[in-house]
């Protein structure tokens, strides 16, 4: 039992920091630290700056054949698109949801919270060479699932007005998603890393972004916990179905994948964990601004992130007996 509790407490340990700061996060809302747009503003800081400039630095400096890893990509999104379709699938015909509920709720299931926790969460307890996994799903995140939930959002849009469905609707939507500064900073890092970029480019470009990246853990935490701060959960058949779905069928899904994939090590972890992570804010913020969900939005989004606080350790723990080479 000595040694069992000796390696809870160090993956405990392990994650204190990153719940110790969401904590500040949230007490600043709660004393009036931070003002009422703060929310806003810490969310514009971290999806527009912080988080796009690490990912740039980190993909910069990057071997390519350590980004262009197709196992790991196809690995990722194989695990994301079975909970986007199970949750979809759950909500259309059991709880008998529209199509616009459907692909709200799908994507708060599957899309998880990657710059404000798992950037993190993943430095801070694997090292920052994660990352590079981190700059991968986010790739892998603008060309899929943001591109799918705008269309068929707009799909929704162009059938309750009676017009008529275009490839143009199709091109805005991928537009759309690619011009989003989180997916720039990964081309651009990709770009760089394939041309030596750290070498012939000036010193101060990098010190620019260092500069800011550095910020990103610090200024991620806290936003997470300002935005969950004064968010009320209504309880029905519906946030319980949606809840299990995101914090427990997840990371059985994730598990399972690896092991069909024969993905291990660092790399299982940084999977795992990453698809593990709470709902994404960016997910709460496009069901404000489409105006659906919004009330089973906040939810989920308040009680994954307090749920991880029990499932990421207990994933750690289950990992390493089940996982080959998980330290």
């Amino acid at each position: 039992m000595n040694g069992i509790g000796v390696a809870i407490w160090q993956v405990v340990s392990s994650c204190l920091p990153v719940f110790i700061l969401i904590f500040v996060g949230w007490a600043c809302a709660w004393k009036g630290i931070f003002p009422k747009d703060a929310k806003k503003l810490l969310s514009g800081l971290v999806s527009n700056f912080v988080f796009p400039a690490l990912l740039l630095v980190h993909t910069a400096h990057a071997k390519p054949e350590e980004i262009f890893n197709g196992i790991w990509i196809v690995a990722f999104f194989f695990s994301m698109a079975l909970i986007w379709v199970v949750c979809f699938l759950i909500n259309k015909y059991i709880l008998h949801k529209d199509l616009k509920s459907c692909t709200m709720i799908s994507m708060l299931c599957c899309f998880p919270n990657m710059g404000g926790m798992g950037v993190p969460f993943l430095t801070l307890l694997l090292g920052a060479s994660s990352t590079i996994s981190v700059a991968i799903a986010n790739f892998v995140v603008a060309l899929t699932l943001i591109p799918l939930t705008i269309f068929l959002f707009e799909l929704c849009e162009t059938k309750i007005s009676g017009g008529k469905i275009t490839g143009g609707m199709v091109i805005n939507a991928v537009k759309n998603s690619l011009m989003k500064p989180m997916f720039l900073a990964v081309i651009i890092g990709l770009i760089i890393s394939m041309t030596d970029g750290t070498v012939w480019l000036p010193h101060f470009v990098f010190n620019t972004f260092n500069i800011t990246s550095d910020a990103c853990n610090f200024i991620s935490l806290l936003a997470v916990g300002v935005g969950i701060y004064g968010v009320k959960v209504k309880f029905n058949k519906d946030f319980i179905i949606n809840i299990f779905i995101k914090s427990f069928f997840t990371p059985v899904i994730t598990l399972f994948t690896v092991i069909l994939f024969g993905i291990t090590g660092l790399q299982a972890e940084e999977l795992i964990f990453l698809l593990a992570m709470p709902t994404a804010s960016t997910a709460v913020i496009l069901a404000y601004n489409w105006n659906v969900e919004q009330e089973q939005a906040s939810s989920l989004f308040l009680v994954s992130t307090i749920l991880s606080i029990f499932i990421l350790p207990t994933l750690l723990l289950i990992m390493e007996y089940i996982v080959p080479n998980v330290a």
